[in-house]
């Protein structure tokens, strides 16, 4: 489909869930939406490279392998926000307690995706592309585009985004990094500052959210209108449910919003 308007889609985090997204991406390439920018927070940066290479296939067979079984028994209770917001509350005891840590081994799940990550085609497509986290070593939030990450790091950067504080303190050059929903879960805004007229706008939680402060920009909102699972388990029939899911759904509400594109 050609447009001469600029189309972004933003990728909230959500772990686990985030497999409602690779439906999505389905039922985009089904309908032939085009877009010109992808950004992502989390789980949300990681099925970002998926969206910019338009590789569905890999993306589901991938998602149906992986095992999300990272979970804290002791710690079930508590979401993504609530581990967040403490660690805010006193992020300086956090960060003394935090690299002394040895929590879980990421990198078997990292090294799953790592092929996924290709950063050649990444910098060579001409989608834009970019992520959110958190630089505790700098105290800082980041928000990243392709050209602003050093070549050869691009999915260091992409598994920092992803960063929970339940995995082993990992550093990137000396600097530790968590995960981007520590302060944006939806980036919106960084594809409105790439000058997005429409913005497909892909969560993963059923709360109404609130674009109120995007003024300049059409936001088609797709969110599950229940609950899909914890942000660490899921079992691999519930990955495949939330895949049809989010298919379903954007394949309902992308014809509805069709005349926009």
């Amino acid at each position: 489909m050609n447009s001469k308007k600029k189309v972004g889609i933003a990728l909230e985090g959500g772990g686990a869930k985030g497999a409602y997204q690779i439906g999505v991406l389905k039922a985009l390439m089904e309908l032939e939406i085009e877009y010109d920018c992808v950004v992502g927070t989390s789980i949300g940066a990681l099925n970002g490279i998926s969206y910019v290479l338009k590789d569905y296939e890999n993306s589901a067979e991938l998602w149906k392998k992986i095992d999300f079984s990272y979970s804290d028994n002791r710690k079930k209770s508590k979401t993504s926000s609530d581990i967040f917001e403490k660690i805010t509350k006193n992020i300086d005891k956090f960060e003394k307690s935090y690299l002394s840590s040895t929590g879980k081994d990421p990198e078997p799940l990292f090294d799953f995706y790592r092929e996924v990550v290709r950063e050649d085609k990444m910098r060579g497509s001409k989608i834009e592309y970019g992520l959110t986290t958190y630089c505790l070593t700098d105290r800082k939030p980041l928000k990243l585009f392709k050209e602003d990450i050093p070549q050869g790091l691009l999915h260091e950067f992409v598994f920092a985004s992803c960063y929970l504080p339940v995995f082993t303190p990992r550093p990137i050059d000396g600097k530790y990094y968590l995960d981007g929903s520590m302060f944006l879960k939806l980036p919106v805004e960084m594809a409105v500052e790439k000058g997005c007229d429409v913005i497909v706008a892909i969560r993963l939680r059923p709360e109404i959210y609130d674009y109120s402060g995007f003024k300049g920009s059409q936001i088609i909102d797709i969110a599950p209108d229940e609950f899909l699972s914890s942000t660490l388990e899921a079992s691999s029939d519930r990955i495949m449910w939330m895949i049809e899911k989010g298919y379903e759904d954007a394949i309902r509400i992308l014809t509805e919003k069709r005349s926009m594109f």
